[in-house]
């Protein structure tokens, strides 16, 4: 599925922060955007991480949560469309745009004129990134065995090590082996000295490839993430790890895919599998054992925007259906799916229906008016009022439907 793109003027000015201390607040029921996804302004601490736009610049950036305070309202301000639900003190800070005027500028939420069309602001960048020409899979799993195989004479081999780079023993059949601790520190001159070089959990087992690609390498865990198993046998002395599908438009590019890996795979009408208890346990940790526990590698957050939207394009191939609507039981992966599409400049939306999660992929330019849209409740009401480091807005909202929504201090 192709994503919807967004085009940023990137010629606007940096803004002026302001640093006066605004009143207002977010209701109880807000959830804001973080490195864990959205959590409710109640679970929040000082020092999460959660995302900020700069709203002059709207460059987006992860900045530190400096305070949270608690606080009343006797009357909350509540903004309502399909893409947005809010929940402010009347003080509140709101960020928006108007049709004639693309800079985005403040009002207080209880000072929303009536007959003004007030637009979100929908279109923001992050920092670029150098993201990742290749992937080596000993960056992180650290328990292995390292196979060098060499047409040298054994002793010419040998003689050719850096002192301390000790083979644990030589197999006929798999060259020399070394552990994951002597590999790692001369993994260049073993590299340079092996005719091919390979890594297994342990002796027995068939050397793997740990090297790719990374836009390959993406790529399979975008497929192993939607549709993907590892099963391992009773003695846990091995695995196979199966990528499910039928639908004739993928299975070609899976199979091209894990054939460039390097991987021997066994093909049915319905999936691809390949046995490998390392490759069962890398998968494991990097992306969770169970589809209800499953989520995106930690490394995902360095890539670049195109290697990023590479990611999201095939969880949407995979978990997803032709409307942009991603499907997944993990409450993890739907957070880290949300944080995906906001640094791709897709405003996130999810619902959550008999414990799935389904996360709406949009590129929207949404608004709202005061007459149709927003409406008063005069009742006393609690409040939680944000201190962020450096920029004046946040993703935030509730019943899953966020918008950036100014702060009330910045320090």
């Amino acid at each position: 599925m192709r994503l919807p793109t967004r085009q940023i003027d990137e010629s606007l000015p940096a803004a002026t922060i302001p640093t006066e201390e605004v009143a207002g607040g977010f209701a109880a029921d807000t959830e804001v955007m973080t490195t864990r996804g959205p959590v409710p302004v109640t679970n929040l601490t000082s020092g999460d991480a959660v995302y900020g736009l700069e709203p002059m610049t709207r460059l987006v950036k992860l900045k530190p949560l400096l305070g949270i305070e608690a606080g009343e309202t006797e009357e909350l301000i509540e903004i309502r469309t399909r893409r947005a639900d809010l929940g402010v003190a009347p003080d509140h800070p709101l960020v928006y745009r108007t049709k004639t005027i693309d800079r985005p500028r403040f009002v207080r939420a209880g000072n929303v004129e009536e007959r003004e069309y007030y637009q979100f602001v929908n279109q923001w960048r992050r920092p670029p990134r150098e993201g990742r020409q290749t992937i080596d899979v000993t960056e992180f799993i650290h328990e292995y065995q390292a196979c060098v195989t060499t047409t040298d004479h054994g002793h010419t081999f040998r003689a050719a090590l850096p002192e301390g780079c000790d083979p644990t023993y030589r197999s006929k059949n798999v060259g020399y082996c070394f552990d994951a601790e002597t590999f790692e520190r001369f993994q260049a001159r073993l590299e340079e000295l092996g005719e091919s070089v390979g890594i297994r959990a342990k002796r027995g087992h068939r050397p793997q490839p740990y090297q790719f690609d990374a836009d390959t390498f993406i790529q399979f865990l975008g497929w192993f993430v939607s549709e993907g198993s590892v099963h391992y046998s009773s003695n846990r002395e091995s695995a196979e790890i199966q990528i499910a599908q039928e639908k004739p438009e993928h299975r070609s590019s899976i199979r091209t895919l894990l054939e460039k890996l390097g991987f021997e795979i066994s093909i049915d009408d319905r999936s691809f599998y390949f046995g490998s208890y390392l490759y069962g346990l890398l998968l494991e940790k990097l992306c969770g054992l169970r589809s209800a526990d499953r989520r995106l590698p930690e490394f995902v957050w360095d890539l670049n925007w195109r290697q990023q939207e590479l990611l999201l394009e095939v969880l949407l191939d995979g978990d997803g259906n032709e409307c942009g609507t991603y499907y997944t039981s993990s409450e993890q992966l739907a957070g880290d799916f949300l944080r995906l599409c906001l640094e791709l400049g897709l405003k996130p939306r999810y619902s959550l229906r008999q414990g799935m999660w389904q996360v709406f992929v949009n590129a929207v330019n949404d608004g709202f008016t005061s007459t149709e849209h927003v409406r008063r409740k005069s009742e006393k009401r609690r409040v939680y009022r944000l201190t962020v480091a450096d920029y004046s807005a946040v993703m935030a909202g509730r019943d899953g439907r966020f918008q950036w929504v100014g702060v009330n201090r910045v320090s």
